[in-house]
């Protein structure tokens, strides 16, 4: 009876109806925020095995939030409910918590994709992040964003600027940079590129190399004349030729002059 059994459930998954499992799969499918919940748990273990106050960011694709919810509220909200739940995990496993900051970053690509970066946490080259998911990439080290060439050291890169047409400025990387068409508060440097999407690429620093990370642009990124598939990190070396939009940048300097 049981052969039989086992055979009438396969017969039905081949010859029946697949998409009655649909809402099954949805039931058992892990919600965004039960992702971001892992996604948190894993990048504080970092945070325990050094013994240091965790700095965490949430990038999350716009097209996750619910239609006919506020975007910018649903990221206030998300941030202050992973707060607390990064709160109450730290103190119930022993990694500090004086200073812990959770941000929620909305991107505006054309997938959908979240995951959780620690900040301030150097973690081998290995672990550098590909295409996202509920993963933990590895983290630059976050530093201030600026504009302007200013002597490098380490951690830092100036890319000067081949050409532009809208005159931006050299451009100077400490830990990470995150360039767009328009400036958004603190997270994005705006180029003024009406060819560049919102959020263009990412530069930053891992095991003490300098890296970009397409964001899913709509006029991709170009290094050397080779696009870069989206989410997927490029190390960078002296000399290398960044193009996005209409702008066109070269890595000029890295570490100290």
């Amino acid at each position: 009876m049981q052969g039989a059994s086992e055979y009438r459930c396969s017969l039905f998954l081949h010859h029946g109806i697949p998409h009655m499992l649909n809402p099954l799969r949805k039931f058992f499918r892990p919600t965004l925020r039960e992702q971001l919940e892992a996604g948190i748990r894993d990048a504080l273990r970092l945070y325990a095995e050094r013994h240091t106050s965790p700095h965490l960011r949430v990038y999350v694709s716009t097209d996750l939030v619910k239609q006919g919810v506020d975007p910018t509220l649903w990221a206030r909200d998300e941030a202050e409910h992973l707060r607390r739940f990064a709160l109450q995990w730290a103190e119930d496993n022993q990694v500090p918590r004086t200073g812990l900051r959770i941000d929620v970053v909305l991107l505006d690509t054309k997938r959908e994709f979240a995951f959780v970066k620690p900040l301030a946490v150097e973690l081998p080259d290995a672990e550098e992040p590909g295409a996202a998911g509920s993963a933990v990439p590895s983290a630059a080290r976050g530093g201030r964003i600026s504009g302007g060439a200013a002597g490098a050291g380490p951690d830092t890169a100036v890319l000067e600027v081949i050409s532009s047409t809208s005159g931006a400025k050299p451009l100077t990387v400490r830990g990470e940079l995150i360039v767009g068409r328009n400036p958004e508060g603190s997270e994005v440097t705006g180029l003024g590129d009406r060819y560049m999407s919102g959020r263009h690429a990412r530069f930053h620093f891992a095991g003490g190399r300098l890296y970009i990370t397409d964001l899913d642009s709509r006029n991709r990124t170009w290094v050397n004349d080779h696009p870069l598939p989206p989410h997927e990190p490029l190390s960078l070396s002296v000399g290398d030729v960044i193009r996005m939009g209409s702008t066109r940048l070269r890595v000029a300097r890295l570490g100290e002059p």
